[in-house]
């Protein structure tokens, strides 16, 4: 898979004319984009649609969290929107998951139907030690891949237990990724390099602020795309 492939820039801002303008920046460079909380509260469906209307992919990261009916109806309106991507949370458990795979199915129609990638731990969780927030997170991938999810959430930290334990049975979604040339983690604990993650067995990689936040965001995610295109996985 070619780094602009795994590459997922998150769009973490509350302006559509920002969101397109970051996209229009990043044209040739990254394939998909992340439609959050932020974004998506602030102005909803349009974004998505403005997004995909401009050649992106989308992943929808609202971190479905609720009783099984109310994730299936919330998934089978975002699959209506046509996302390539959306992301429920592994907490709520196994009839959860398989209402939000239901749901992503019946709202594909005839098109394409997202994958479900189920959320583990926040990157910005701090355990008690690194080997007992690695055992929730296996816990919670083995509950996502009972339920017919297509991968995971999770921090690089944990993409090497997380690929020796299901193989590539799940697909491994790593946020909380920062450059090597990174000043600062921000409010992420959990973080590793871009070839780091990879060489864990990461699958794609999210990276918001670091490109987001740079003064120019294209030679940022340029920047993130060599060091990516460096590592042993690739």
């Amino acid at each position: 898979m070619a780094a602009a492939d795994r590459l997922i820039v998150a769009l973490d801002v509350t302006a559509l004319a920002q969101a397109c303008r970051l996209a229009r920046q990043l044209k040739g460079l990254a394939r998909t984009l992340k439609v959050g909380g932020a974004l998506f509260t602030a102005c909803g469906p349009p974004a998505i649609r403005r997004l995909r209307s401009l050649g992106f992919d989308v992943m929808l990261d609202l971190k479905f969290f609720d009783i099984p009916s109310t994730v299936e109806a919330s998934c089978r309106a975002a699959a209506a929107h046509r996302v390539s991507l959306l992301t429920a949370h592994a907490a709520g458990g196994r009839a959860m998951l398989e209402a939000a795979v239901k749901g992503a199915r019946a709202g594909a129609a005839r098109a394409a139907r997202p994958k479900v990638l189920a959320v583990t731990v926040l990157t910005s969780a701090e355990g008690r030690g690194g080997g007992s927030v690695r055992a929730q997170v296996l816990r919670f991938a083995q509950t996502a891949l009972q339920a017919g999810c297509d991968g995971v959430v999770a921090s690089a930290q944990d993409a090497s237990a997380l690929r020796r334990r299901f193989g590539r049975r799940l697909a491994i979604v790593c946020p909380g990724i920062r450059p090597a040339h990174a000043a600062s983690p921000h409010d992420q604990r959990r973080v590793c390099t871009p070839r780091e993650a990879l060489d864990a067995g990461a699958d794609r990689l999210v990276i918001g602020r670091p490109i987001t936040g740079s003064r120019n965001p294209r030679a940022a995610a340029q920047a993130v795309l060599n060091e990516m295109e460096g590592c042993g996985a690739c």
